[in-house]
């Protein structure tokens, strides 16, 4: 078995001495929804794995790919030739059985989502659609501008203080909207912290440390915990940053989704903040993900 990120196996595939991995019984893909790029398809051309031909069908070698968000957010194109590469085949099949098999079985943990409407208008300027229409998210001066909304921290503040869950990890609209917010939530008499990429790497181990081991309530942060961030007894996942692309949304909400049978929680509720962005609102994440969540 070779186990090795796509970067070493480029930068080696010119060596001799290491054609034999060629020669490999099965290709496993870890978060192959970045499987598209000129990287993947050199290597997979260096193994001798044409993945998405008819040749690599009679191949005995198959190529697995895996990733809990299998697709290339609204970018359809992206999304196809990424199927393609895979033969456009899911496995299983019934994707969505899986998902019940997995939640009887205790892998995975009960969820249900849970609105916090927020109705007051949010408009964009002509610059700042445009900037969404370009890039697919919201420009920073406006996700800041949502965070600085004194009636909307109420609100979420709010909704933590009342709420029953022991583990709360909450993303923040930006680094100081985090701060604000654990501030908030601490001299409410709730513990809670917040990290982001400027907190020291030393302080945020610290921080994550007493999260898990229920020290801390709260976890407000910015960034930094979407992916590789392992905390199986949060209960509730509070989405506060307004999120375009369905890939971050459920890599946010994937960290509250541990089952019992897997070291984590019976349920996990899925709280985001709704907001009101006139000509915009229909596009963000939750409503393309929300369709795998009980209401």
């Amino acid at each position: 078995m070779v186990i090795a990120s796509i970067q070493t196996l480029n930068s080696r595939s010119d060596r001799s001495e290491l054609a034999w991995i060629a020669q490999s019984g099965i290709v496993i893909i870890d978060e192959c929804h970045h499987a598209i790029t000129s990287s993947y398809t050199d290597l997979l051309r260096w193994l001798d794995v044409q993945v998405g031909s008819e040749r690599a069908r009679e191949r005995e070698a198959p190529v697995l790919g895996l990733s809990a968000t299998p697709w290339r957010g609204y970018n359809e194109d992206e999304s196809e030739r990424l199927a393609a590469r895979f033969d456009r085949r899911w496995f299983p099949a019934d994707q969505a059985g899986l998902h019940e098999k997995l939640t009887e079985m205790g892998v995975l943990a009960e969820r249900s989502y849970r609105p916090l409407r927020y109705e007051r208008p949010i408009t964009l300027t002509a610059r700042e659609q445009q900037h969404v229409d370009t890039f697919g998210e919201l420009p920073d001066s406006v996700v800041d501008r949502i965070g600085e909304d004194a009636d909307r921290n109420d609100l979420i503040v709010d909704a933590v203080l009342n709420s029953t869950a022991e583990s709360i990890l909450l993303f923040a609209n930006s680094v100081a909207h985090a701060q604000y917010l654990a501030a908030r939530l601490h001299l409410s008499g709730c513990p809670a912290a917040a990290v982001s990429s400027q907190t020291d790497r030393l302080a945020r181990q610290h921080f994550t440390r007493r999260f898990r081991a229920g020290d801390l309530r709260v976890i407000c942060n910015h960034s930094v915990l979407t992916t590789g961030f392992d905390a199986p007894k949060a209960d509730m996942i509070l989405i506060s940053r307004p999120v375009f692309s369905p890939v971050l949304y459920m890599q946010m909400v994937g960290r509250g989704l541990r089952g019992p049978a897997n070291g984590g929680t019976d349920h996990c509720e899925i709280m985001t903040v709704e907001d009101n962005i006139i000509n915009f609102s229909d596009r963000l994440a939750y409503h393309f993900c929300r369709r795998f969540f009980d209401t």
